[in-house]
């Protein structure tokens, strides 16, 4: 009986000590956000320029909440560090006229593959709407 309480102990360590996605890694992704400017009324664009202090969500793995969020920079540019192998999602708002609550999620899937990787996505743009 002793040996398989060892042994049940010991999985058990094994599997509570694999590395997840989240925190604790060497990993980084990182990114720039441009705004969009649009006419509200005839859906022109107007201009784009680096998005500061816009918020970007970051979901580990197959979770169905963002675990963590940052801000944009003055230039746009975000970061988020000390990042395990694995899946990742990153997500902002945009906004759409189109939209119930005038607003959408952009989507971007990433998978770190490597240990130290350093994931630069593509520019992420999003829309502003202005009269």
């Amino acid at each position: 009986m002793r040996k398989v309480i060892i042994a049940v102990v010991g999985v058990l360590f094994l599997i509570s000590c694999g590395k997840h996605e989240g925190e604790g890694g060497k990993n980084t992704i990182n990114g720039v956000i441009i705004k969009q400017d649009y006419t509200r009324t005839t859906n022109q664009f107007v201009t784009e320029y680096p998005a500061p202090e816009e918020r970007v969500y970051i979901i580990y793995g197959d979770n169905a909440y963002y675990a963590d969020e940052v801000k944009t920079h003055f230039d746009g540019t975000f970061r988020f560090d000390y990042l395990y192998k694995g899946d990742y999602q990153l997500f902002v708002y945009s906004e759409c006229l189109a939209c119930p609550a005038g607003v959408e999620p952009l989507f971007i899937d990433i998978e770190l593959i490597e240990r130290k990787e350093i994931y630069t996505t593509d520019t992420i743009y999003i829309r502003n709407y202005i009269n």
